[in-house]
């Protein structure tokens, strides 16, 4: 993280946040269409059962094949659907299964980016403090300058700090004159200014 400790230098990268999102890859297994796919399943499998109950006893009384030809397509027949049936379930098995593993690589991807976020934060937050202790700013400057840095007004500031709203504007007057700056913009810059990568050229 380069950086230069004086009135005109720069500090380090900036750290994005890192924000944290809770989305589940979740199989709706209570929603209408489930449960009217279970109520099928529930009466193919009844018929399933009856035409092989049916088939077996018409078999052993002796009946020929060609006299049992509905029982035995209705069989078949239940037997497909059955089949389908099982096979659609174990792809949303195995989908639910992959979204699972899925969700838990990228909560461990962000976990390891917070992590290395808040170490980050806090050497910036080091290089900042030997920025201030080179400006020999006061305790209170120092948070009119953070105040500054993340986009708040010297009303706000001064809200926060419960002072009055011409004393934070005093204040960073002071700032402005040890950092050598003359204004907020210009000092937000000189902090930003080595964050940012330079920009391409632009062609002719």
């Amino acid at each position: 993280m380069g950086h230069k400790v004086n009135s005109g230098g720069s500090t380090g990268a900036k750290v994005p946040k890192t924000r944290k999102t809770g989305n589940d890859f979740m199989l709706d297994t209570n929603g209408p269409l489930w449960n009217w796919r279970t109520f099928f399943a529930v009466f193919v499998l009844i018929v399933f059962a009856t035409s092989v109950v049916e088939v077996f006893n018409e078999f052993r009384s002796g009946e020929t094949l060609a006299s049992m030809g509905d029982d035995l397509a209705r069989l078949v027949i239940s037997a497909l659907v059955l089949a389908a049936f099982l096979y659609d379930r174990h792809v949303q098995q195995k989908t639910l299964r992959d979204l699972s593993g899925q969700l838990e690589k990228a909560r461990g991807q962000l976990a390891r980016l917070d992590s290395r976020s808040v170490e980050l934060a806090g050497q910036y937050r080091a290089v900042m403090q030997k920025q201030f202790d080179a400006w020999n700013l006061t305790a209170s400057e120092q948070d009119v300058v953070i105040g500054m840095l993340k986009g708040l007004s010297f009303r706000e500031i001064a809200g926060l700090r419960e002072t009055r709203e011409k004393t934070v504007r005093q204040q960073a007057s002071t700032v402005y004159r040890k950092a050598g700056v003359s204004s907020r913009n210009e000092l937000t810059a000189w902090f930003f200014e080595d964050m940012l990568d330079p920009l391409p050229a632009q062609g002719v």
